[in-house]
């Protein structure tokens, strides 16, 4: 079965810096009781005036706070916690992998003040998994912000000015790209000492060593948040101002890639070497030319992936036969080099001049790039492009590949995630032979045909021949 996922509106996230100073790494807690007074006119040169509107009817005592909006029973559908038992759509049928974003606070608080959604994936049951992820009603502190997110707020005038969603000085970022964390975009005052803290997103927890961030500054007055991967990054700014109080907040940077972007991540990647390729759409070219073939064979241009499609090419010509190997071509434009050049093989892409498409941007090789989850892109697909994702494993030890797809800037699907882990992903070295490969998924896209925006997602999971559950595994088999 088939299902559209409808990409939605994306909202930032951002991080906290600090100057060593212990009593930052403590929890932090909010500053109560603030004095605040009518500040008529004053909003509308703060630089969250338009998510922070209507709150200064608190002031004049005319804001009603909004209620829970608690329903008798749960609706399907529409991720959030209808009935208020602490559970998003709980027992609604849903397409396995499928991710779709979520509320696990009162419904009718959700998308008000501070507070965010956060994600939620299809089990192997297909039933949805917890709500993990975005920003929740908490106490209302003097944030500058509807913490509450009920629409009221007695907090205005406060010592740190937090960002709600949609607040400019908290933008998108984009994979790669520099992102820089300001604290004094959010604190004016005197302080002792700076924290950012990022906490990423869904392949961090996977190993103790896995992140898919780099933190510079972390307590510093301005710090730099370098991202890997796509997603939200929830970010913390904790600031310790003279005479010991401490101020904090929350909020989350959206980091996004456009058109269609698949990545990969496993906790073994420290040790195993698995690839991640993209299939040319529309085209059922086996992944490599024979079963008798070798990981180090050239591929098909009909296959994306380490053989053909980073900045250098490590296999000009084919081992036998000295024919010239060429990049993979799927006759799209190149984008502008701002989409890779920060990347890992930045210098290689500097030097072609532009990002190709298809791309892979990291490849997990054991020797480049130990321990870092692996991407492929294609920047610009055409409108109802079918592409299928596969992970081969090189080393051939036994792993647990975890792949996330994003479209338009959104994670469309998940598979692979405990519970619904790969088990028994296994097979001789790609020294040897074409071992073990998963076959993951279809991706078919919808672009916009105003903007060439890729807009939607229709992702539909494998299965081994003749049955419609489990993944599909194979041993020495180079087909589509």
């Amino acid at each position: 079965m088939r299902r559209w996922i409808a990409i939605a509106m994306a909202l930032g996230v951002a991080a906290c810096g600090a100057r060593t100073n212990a009593a930052l790494d403590e929890s932090p807690r909010g500053r109560d009781g603030a004095v605040a007074g009518p500040d008529a006119g004053a909003d509308a040169a703060l630089p969250d005036a338009g998510a922070d509107a209507g709150l200064d009817a608190a002031f004049d005592g005319g804001c009603v706070p909004l209620g829970d909006g608690c329903l008798p029973v749960e609706a399907c559908g529409d991720g959030g916690d209808d009935d208020c038992d602490g559970l998003v759509d709980e027992g609604c049928p849903c397409e396995p992998g499928a991710v779709q974003a979520c509320f696990g606070g009162p419904p009718a608080r959700r998308g008000v003040g501070a507070c965010q959604d956060g994600s939620q994936v299809c089990l192997g049951s297909g039933t949805w998994g917890p709500c993990a992820g975005g920003i929740l009603p908490s106490a209302d502190a003097c944030t500058g912000r509807d913490d509450l997110c009920d629409g009221c707020s007695d907090a205005r005038i406060c010592p740190i000015d937090c960002p709600s969603p949609g607040d400019p000085r908290v933008p998108d970022g984009q994979p790669f790209r520099p992102y820089p964390l300001a604290a004094r975009d959010f604190y004016a005052g005197p302080a002792d000492g700076f924290r950012w803290v990022v906490e990423g997103g869904p392949c961090d927890d996977l190993a103790p060593n896995l992140t898919s961030f780099e933190l510079s500054g972390a307590r510093e007055e301005v710090a730099v948040l370098t991202p890997r991967l796509s997603g939200d990054y929830r970010v913390t700014l904790r600031v310790l101002v003279p005479g010991g109080e401490r101020l904090a907040c929350s909020w989350l940077v959206h980091v996004e890639g456009p058109g269609l972007r698949v990545e990969m991540c496993y906790p073994e990647s420290e040790t195993e070497d698995l690839d991640l390729f993209l299939h040319r759409p529309d085209d059922t070219t086996d992944w490599y030319p024979s079963a008798r073939a070798t990981a180090h064979q050239p591929l098909p241009e009909a296959s994306c992936g380490w053989h053909n499609c980073e900045a250098t090419l490590r296999m000009p010509s084919h081992p036998v036969t000295g024919a010239p190997v060429g990049r993979a071509d799927w006759g799209y434009p190149p984008t502008p080099l701002e989409r890779c050049e920060n990347g890992p093989l930045g210098d290689a892409w500097r030097a072609l001049g532009e990002c190709a498409n298809p791309r892979l941007d990291i490849d997990n090789n054991l020797s480049e790039g130990i321990g870092v989850p692996e991407n492929v892109n294609v920047d610009n697909p055409r409108d109802g492009e079918t592409f299928r994702i596969m992970v081969q494993s090189f080393t051939g030890g036994l792993t647990r590949p975890v792949v996330n797809v994003y479209c338009g800037g959104r994670r469309v699907a998940t598979f692979g995630r405990a519970p619904d882990e790969v088990r028994l992903f296994r097979g001789p070295s790609g020294n040897r032979s074409i071992g073990a490969m998963w076959r993951v998924a279809d991706v078919t896209v919808a672009v916009d045909p105003s903007s060439g925006e890729t807009i939607g997602c229709d992702v539909r999971q494998l299965h081994r021949p003749g049955l419609t559950t489990g993944y599909h595994l194979t041993l020495e088999d180079p087909t589509y």
